[in-house]
């Protein structure tokens, strides 16, 4: 092989490389992907005297997602300033999840349900809030409805993040922005996404 031919075979194979790892790429990131779904309301239950709010989602997508982290995070408007928002994180009764398995890869419907302990607020989250609301989460009496209607607007958004079983890459899914109306009184259906 002569040096023209080197060239030559260098100035074709090099662009059909770079082009073909960046489609490979483009079908591992894009195509064939985790997916989470989450359900339009957030669940409330009363048992016991005692009030439990628990969020669903699914993992509809192609692959499952390995390590995953559970956030729940309520924004509140207008605690301290009209126009100021301030972040309270929820705690829940499991924000780690080692598998969420695809729906697709499995005959059984796998929908994670975690629930929020409100009773749980860390403290820092004190110096936006009334005494009085204070007590009410030291007691474990404090309701999601009390909290979202401490400011002038709130919202509660969920977000899930793992790693794709195949590419490795951290992928971070969010919910919708729930509102204080979409908290529906029952439980979740036991195949699907909604509240009974």
């Amino acid at each position: 092989m002569n040096c023209m031919e080197t060239w030559i075979t260098l100035l074709f194979s090099v662009p059909i490389g770079a082009i073909s790892s960046l489609i490979a790429w483009w079908i591992l990131n894009y195509c064939i992907k985790p997916e989470i779904r989450f359900s339009e309301d957030i669940s409330k239950i009363n048992e016991n005297s005692k009030v439990f709010y628990r969020f669903k989602f699914e993992n509809c997508g192609k692959r499952n997602i390995f390590d995953s982290e559970l956030v729940a995070k309520l924004r509140i408007k207008g605690l301290k300033y009209s126009t100021n928002w301030e972040v309270i994180y929820l705690p829940l009764d499991n924000n780690r999840i080692p598998v969420i398995k695809s729906i697709n890869k499995s005959d059984k419907k796998l929908r994670e349900v975690p629930r929020i302990e409100l009773g749980l607020i860390d403290s820092k989250h004190f110096r936006f809030l009334s005494k009085s609301i204070e007590m009410k989460i030291l007691d474990d009496s404090i309701t999601l409805e009390e909290l979202m209607k401490l400011g002038n607007d709130s919202e509660l958004i969920l977000y899930v993040t793992g790693f794709d079983e195949i590419s490795g890459a951290r992928k971070t899914f969010e919910s919708k922005a729930y509102k204080l109306s979409d908290i529906k009184e029952g439980k979740f259906n036991n195949y699907g996404l909604n509240v009974d």
